[in-house]
């Protein structure tokens, strides 16, 4: 179980800085069309949204079910691509420049920090400072499955804003 999430993350963790790493400064912070967000805000709202490191390691309860019993829920719910949802409040990203080496930096330090977590604690407890609106709490695995699917998503995103980025450059 640890294998497996850990390794996945790293690749989508690497995927995600390979694909911000390799855009240019004009196509990082621009938005390529009306409604849609920057590659630079995306990357800023995953970094915010990386902060559920601090629910990790907060507080826990015994889990009196399957661990893993909402992942295929989560899942399916951020691997959905054509279902559009609002972000929370408190991950938005801000309206501004953003420092790509400053984001990479930040973001690479949130996912080691993610990493240890799936290292050092036992992903079968339940998370008891914080559930999520129509899902309740979740476990360490559970979170985990999130911020996995959750920066799958994104990455599609990036790579969909990156297409009439790409157009106009050429």
């Amino acid at each position: 179980m640890k294998a497996i999430i850990s390794i996945e993350i790293e690749k989508t963790a690497n995927e995600l800085t390979q694909l911000i790493s390799s855009t240019n400064e004009e196509q990082f912070n621009k938005i390529p069309f009306e409604g849609s967000w920057s590659i630079a805000q995306v990357g800023d709202h995953l970094l915010k949204s990386y902060g559920a490191v601090e629910i990790l390691n907060g507080p826990v309860t015994k889990t009196g079910r399957s661990p893993g019993e909402k992942i295929e829920m989560i899942k399916e719910t951020f691997l959905n691509f054509d279902k559009k949802y609002q972000s929370d409040k408190s991950i938005l990203p801000k309206n501004r420049l953003v420092d790509k080496e400053i984001l990479l930096s930040e973001l690479k330090n949130r996912i080691a920090q993610i990493q240890e977590v799936i290292r050092t604690k036992d992903l079968s407890e339940t998370c008891a400072g914080f559930a999520l609106p129509a899902f309740g709490e979740f476990t360490r695995l559970e979170w985990l499955s999130l911020i996995l699917y959750h920066t799958q998503r994104h990455i599609h995103q990036i790579k969909n804003i990156l297409k009439p980025l790409e157009k106009k450059s050429k």
